[in-house]
């Protein structure tokens, strides 16, 4: 079974996977977008990706600033489109390349040899929120929904700002008929990412139901 999360999770970081080298496991191209007219040029991921830790996580809190700040959803893609690609550098060619086989397994619907793999990968980096953020995707996908719960909270734990683990935590509590929650929840999600589609809709139709008004 496939959920629209975990798809999301996928789209995410496809275009990156599919730059993971069989041999290296480093992406193949590092270079940003070609920048639209409408987007400002400073919005986009510089040439020189960080391999230090300490230096991708303060550029991932610059574009996690911005993304906040972004006046359309224009902008708004510009910088998740870095931030995505940020997103797959573990620092370890290793990690990359085990996530990319996760990826596959994904998509061939193999989720319990792909949760097998994740849970090696979180055992040799326990410190990479995507792989915990792709665990709990795929136990959503398997009603799994402690473990998932389980799973965003060490995502957030280690990027509070990652706002696919918080839009899932919002499905998780959703799902689970809580709605209030899910609710808080979505809007914690758009003070990072305030374009970003699936949540604005999520909170104008529980807003009517937990509020009793629109947002």
């Amino acid at each position: 079974m496939s959920t629209p999360w975990l798809k999301a999770v996928l789209a995410a970081t496809a275009g990156g996977f599919l730059l993971v080298s069989a041999h290296s496991g480093a992406l193949a191209q590092d270079q940003p977008p070609a920048p639209d007219k409408e987007v400002p040029e400073e919005l986009f991921l510089p040439r020189d990706i960080p391999d230090d830790i300490g230096d991708k996580n303060k550029l991932l809190e610059d574009l996690y600033t911005q993304l906040s700040r972004s006046g359309s959803a224009d902008e708004a893609k510009a910088v998740t489109e870095a931030i995505e690609r940020l997103w797959l550098r573990s620092g370890s060619d290793t990690i990359d390349l085990l996530m990319s086989r996760t990826a596959k397994l994904i998509d061939d619907k193999k989720y319990d040899v792909a949760l097998k793999l994740l849970d090696s990968i979180i055992e040799l980096e326990p410190d990479y929120p995507e792989a915990w953020t792709r665990r709990a995707a795929i136990q959503f996908a398997k009603k799994q929904y402690g473990d998932s719960v389980e799973s965003l909270r060490h995502a957030l734990a280690l990027d509070p700002s990652h706002y696919k683990a918080i839009e899932g935590l919002a499905l998780v509590m959703q799902e689970l008929n809580e709605k209030e929650r899910a609710l808080q929840i979505f809007r914690r999600a758009l003070k990072v990412h305030p374009h970003l589609e699936d949540a604005l809709q999520a909170v104008q139709e529980l807003s009517r139901e937990v509020e009793g008004q629109g947002i």
